[in-house]
């Protein structure tokens, strides 16, 4: 029985939260409801092109795949988002399930969090999921120090042997 593995899509798997800054500051968005309107209107199609893999994160995804029972767990707001990242995801890795989880609901509370890990670059997900009994994993290269198990390459997830 392979240990389930969890992976969040923005900011690990894409990276789409940068560029979505970076676009936003080209548009000198700076007010929450800006934001809000900037996302409701966002082409997802056109950003997950522009944001591209985060450090050949696909197939990393793969050789992770024969190490554990790998899903991806990720945060949407809209249609056109599970739209796009299906499209994607069904392209680029056909035999992973994805799963979405509408931003008003915590991922822990989507799924069963139980001795599952997940791989996060969003603080408040992993405490939650710490909370909920699953084994947090930072996801970060910013190299500031966390509490938790802390991971910049996919990869280092075949290396450390987690219980």
């Amino acid at each position: 029985n392979m240990q389930k593995l969890y992976l969040d899509c923005d900011g690990v798997i894409l990276d789409t939260i940068n560029t979505s800054y970076k676009m936003m500051e080209e548009e000198n968005i700076k007010t929450d409801e800006d934001r809000k309107i900037f996302y409701s209107n966002l082409d997802w199609k056109e950003l997950i092109t522009k944001s591209g893999e985060i450090d050949n994160a696909i197939e990393k995804i793969k050789a992770l795949a024969k190490v554990y029972d790998v899903e991806v767990l990720t945060h949407i707001i809209s249609e056109e988002e599970i739209n796009a990242k299906r499209e994607y995801f069904n392209k680029m890795l056909p035999d992973i399930n994805i799963i979405y989880v509408p931003k008003n609901i915590r991922k822990a509370d989507y799924v069963n969090p139980e001795n599952s890990i997940l791989v996060d670059d969003f603080l408040p997900n992993l405490e939650y999921w710490e909370e909920k009994g699953g084994i947090p994993i930072k996801f970060s290269s910013s190299g500031k120090s966390c509490k938790y198990c802390k991971i910049e390459d996919l990869l280092e997830l075949l290396d450390k042997s987690f219980v």
